[in-house]
């Protein structure tokens, strides 16, 4: 049994966000589908059903005894159908959807596009600046229909993560998203199309990031404000040095990324910074961003020790165990696992233990890592 712990989530999570030592290291699962393996639901119903979707969340919470960020019932759906441009968007990319285009319990796939079949081509650049992205959607990769849900759903979804909030004391993983030029691109064209769009045609690439940052950044806010949310995601995987050089990050990529964190680090926002993929060589770059209020969400691919040395007392770093521990290792790893990132890492706060959770993981792994780090990861006795 743990003792009574001195901080609610809210506080805990608030008082890293700023720099400070909490009571222990905060713990985050990225649980979406994994209630599908150990309650009465299907995927399909954590994402098209809200009510049970937020029972689910809630069942998972106590059965884990507790974490400190969690999902809302709901916010899979406006994730895979949402209505503005987004990359899970199911109107704008080709999302394969449980219950939509897949059976009950399958989980999301995303078809990337070939070089021979892209969303969008290459002279798609100037019909965007002259007309705008709506063109883009396509209504027989999510239905029409489901966009009346949305007034509904959003009432729903808002009602969750007051209770949330209010009542659990724990806050939510993201309550809106603001796209990057570069990244939305790179799913549109595909990711050989646009590394050949960012070589031959680099000065257009320029041209519809710049027409377009602002726009997305208003659009970002515009979400955050229906959600009545805290959260922006922010996020990338294909910036990284495992898909382009530090010559085209740094011209096609950094600059824009750095504007929209800083327009909503002015609003106060909890900026999330999704970066999926190896950035290790890259970590020095986000020292130009703003200090506070931002958590650099890592997964195992970039090194979780250098991003501390690098970035530590000036933004928390969260992350980084692998996630396919979960689903084929035992609590013993978890926990060593889990403690070596504490030695290494926690020291001076800063640091948040978490994983993106797979919908086939034990349930006994994820504890292990939610028990390590209240009871070894502890900075006040």
């Amino acid at each position: 049994m743990f003792q009574s712990e001195e901080m609610s989530s809210i506080e805990r999570v608030l008082t890293t966000l700023d720099l400070k030592e909490p009571d222990r290291v905060p713990v985050w699962p990225l649980i979406d589908f994994l209630p599908a393996k150990y309650y009465d639901i299907t995927n399909a119903e954590l994402i098209f059903d809200p009510v049970k979707s937020q029972k689910a969340y809630e069942w998972i919470y106590d059965k884990l005894g507790g974490y400190d960020i969690t999902l809302m019932g709901g916010g899979l759906y406006y994730q895979y159908l949402n209505p503005f441009p987004s990359i899970f968007s199911a109107y704008y990319l080709n999302w394969l959807i449980p219950g939509l285009t897949l059976s009950e319990n399958d989980s999301p796939q995303l078809v990337e596009r070939s070089n021979s079949s892209p969303l969008m081509n290459r002279e798609d650049y100037d019909r965007i600046i002259d007309e705008g992205l709506f063109w883009l959607v396509n209504y027989r990769r999510a239905r029409f229909r489901d966009l009346i849900k949305l007034p509904k759903y959003a009432k729903l979804i808002r009602n969750y993560s007051e209770i949330w909030w209010n009542e659990y004391k724990v806050p939510t993983f993201s309550d809106g998203e603001a796209l990057i030029p570069f990244e939305f691109f790179s799913f549109l064209r595909g990711m050989t199309n646009f590394m050949k769009d960012i070589i031959q045609i680099p000065d257009k690439i320029k041209e519809i990031s710049d027409y377009l940052v602002d726009k997305f950044i208003k659009l970002g806010k515009y979400i955050l404000s229906m959600s009545y949310g805290k959260t922006i995601l922010i996020g990338s995987s294909r910036a990284s040095s495992d898909f382009v050089s530090p010559k085209h990050f740094e011209n096609l990529f950094w600059p824009y990324f750095k504007k929209v964190v800083e327009e909503f680090h002015k609003e106060d926002c909890i900026i999330q910074l999704h970066m999926d993929t190896n950035w290790t060589d890259r970590l020095h770059f986000f020292r130009e961003l703003p200090k506070g209020k931002i958590y650099l969400h890592i997964d195992e691919n970039t090194d979780i020790v250098k991003a501390r040395e690098i970035l530590g007392g000036h933004m928390v770093i969260q992350g980084n165990l692998k996630p396919a521990l979960f689903s084929l290792g035992s609590p013993y790893q978890i926990e060593k696992e889990t403690k070596r990132i504490i030695d290494e890492c926690a020291d001076g706060g800063g640091l948040w233990i978490g994983s993106e959770i797979p919908g086939d993981a034990k349930l006994e792994n994820v504890k292990a890592m939610i028990d390590t780090c209240k009871t070894y990861g502890v900075y006040r006795k």
